[in-house]
């Protein structure tokens, strides 16, 4: 791939999105860890990066709807993993926040994900880890965009 293609963003695009998503799953597939759907799993992992948050919120962060938030909230809190409590501020509105085992699930899971991913990292060159290293901003700028996006 030349700097030609890097540059053309549909190009880019083709290219990283399959890749991205095969690593995700491949990744996942290694660590196998409750019996969670992947919209429960992404938001342990953003309840986890946010704390305390409001429902609707979290449905905007997740890109979901509220009735689709609410299902993956009452999955996880079947599970023992979630709690929901009414905002102080607003009586009307519900917070989501992990539970502690929700915290020791999550924190674990995250654990056996990182060791997985960094026993294959070890096996590339230096200079294949460190141009992967120079993408970290870039694609936690692309994942602030997405959430961002109205």
């Amino acid at each position: 791939m030349g700097t030609d293609d890097a540059a053309d963003p549909g190009e880019l695009a083709a290219r990283l999105r399959p890749a991205l998503n095969q690593l995700h799953f491949m990744i996942r597939r290694r660590t196998p860890g409750p019996d969670l759907t992947p919209s429960q799993q992404s938001v342990l992992s953003t309840l986890m990066a946010t704390g305390p948050i409001r429902m609707g919120e979290l449905a905007r962060l997740e890109r979901i709807r509220l009735p689709s938030t609410t299902s993956a909230v009452d999955g996880l809190e079947r599970q023992g993993l979630v709690e929901r409590t009414t905002d102080p501020t607003d009586r009307r509105a519900v917070v989501v926040q992990l539970s502690p085992e929700g915290i020791a699930t999550t924190q674990e899971l995250q654990r056996a994900r990182n060791e997985a991913l960094a026993g294959f990292l070890a096996t590339l060159s230096t200079g294949e880890r460190e141009n992967l290293y120079t993408a970290i901003p870039a694609l936690n700028r692309l994942t602030e965009l997405y959430r961002s996006e109205p």
